[in-house]
């Protein structure tokens, strides 16, 4: 069976202060304006934002397959960091996070995905994504991108 994959772990420095950047990668609600691959998120139970606890019905996409997850925040510490956990069939399979560092006037983002996968889950998944740790990075990299494309612009 295979092992959980290592974290990925992806910074970009933005020129900006960290509570501009928190305005786009603190709430989830907003990922659609900067993930190549979840495209729309919705709350759950009457939920209007996030907050340790909170649930989400998130909407994914790579080429034409398409798949719901569900998650739940499970950090939030506004203009510093927010993690959920991503659920496939009430297991989680994932950890998602930003967190923020000041550095001067700029803004160190990072995002963080962590393999909470049991290893017949990994082996599922391989089905979907022949190399997640690989697919994940590139994504990363191209929401952080955008991450500070937008910011900054």
């Amino acid at each position: 069976m295979p092992d959980k994959a290592p974290d990925v772990v992806v910074s970009e420095v933005v020129d900006a202060p960290a509570e501009k950047v928190w305005e786009l990668v603190g709430d989830p609600a907003r990922i659609g304006e900067i993930s190549p691959e979840c495209y729309s998120i919705r709350w759950l139970g009457g939920v209007q934002g996030p907050k340790p606890g909170a649930r989400f019905i998130g909407w994914n996409r790579k080429g034409l397959l398409r798949w719901p997850t569900t998650s739940t925040v499970a950090e939030y510490e506004p203009h510093q960091v927010i993690s959920w956990d991503v659920e496939v069939l009430g297991q989680s399979v994932a950890r998602w996070s930003f967190t923020l560092e000041p550095e001067g006037v700029a803004t160190k983002v990072t995002q963080r995905w962590q393999d909470k996968r049991t290893a017949v889950a990994a082996l599922v998944g391989k089905g979907r994504t022949s190399d997640s740790p690989s697919h994940n990075r590139t994504g990363m990299e191209n929401t952080l991108a955008t991450v500070k494309r937008a910011v900054e612009g």
